[in-house]
């Protein structure tokens, strides 16, 4: 079975903020990074949530069927406290600022076990971000949940550049 293009996105993601963010010169660990957003308040912080949501088709050319497609990536941080945070956020955006390999994913099943496997084909380029902190308008951040208190939100418009 193979990924269509939005899981791909998400899974290229997910791959290149895991390897990235534990390579030097950002050396960061006890990291997660995870598809989704719900699966966050499972595991402690720091977490870091890729999801593919919205999606803009734009017409090619007048007369025809194709399309372009950009893509709102969203990355929720939880961090554990507000240093961490804003140096998260800062070596996510200084990591993605030169784009990232799309890598097409093919999962193979052999019984109860899965086995996914990428091929490179194309490079996902990175049109705007959006860097917002999440707010819940409280003085008294205790009275959060440990994931909500140190909150912040990368929203970015993503394009791998091909007609379809």
């Amino acid at each position: 079975m193979a990924y269509r293009i939005s899981r791909n996105l998400e899974a290229s993601f997910i791959d290149f903020l895991k390897n990235t963010l534990t390579e030097s010169p950002y050396s960061w660990s006890g990291l997660n990074v995870i598809k989704g957003f719900a699966h966050a308040y499972e595991l402690p912080t720091p977490t870091i949530a890729v999801r593919a949501e919205n999606t803009v088709y734009d017409k090619v050319e007048i007369g025809s069927n194709s399309f372009t497609r950009v893509v709102q990536v969203f990355i929720d941080i939880f961090a554990s406290d507000d240093g961490q945070r804003l140096d998260l956020k800062d070596s996510i955006i200084e990591m993605l600022k030169d784009g990232l390999v799309y890598n097409e994913y093919t999962i193979t099943k052999s019984g109860r076990t899965a086995t996914a496997s990428s091929t490179p084909n194309g490079r996902i380029r990175i049109q705007k971000i959006d860097d917002t902190v999440i707010d819940f308008n409280t003085d008294d951040k205790s009275k959060l949940d440990v994931h909500d208190r140190y909150r912040h939100l990368l929203t970015l418009s993503v394009s791998i550049g091909r007609v379809e």
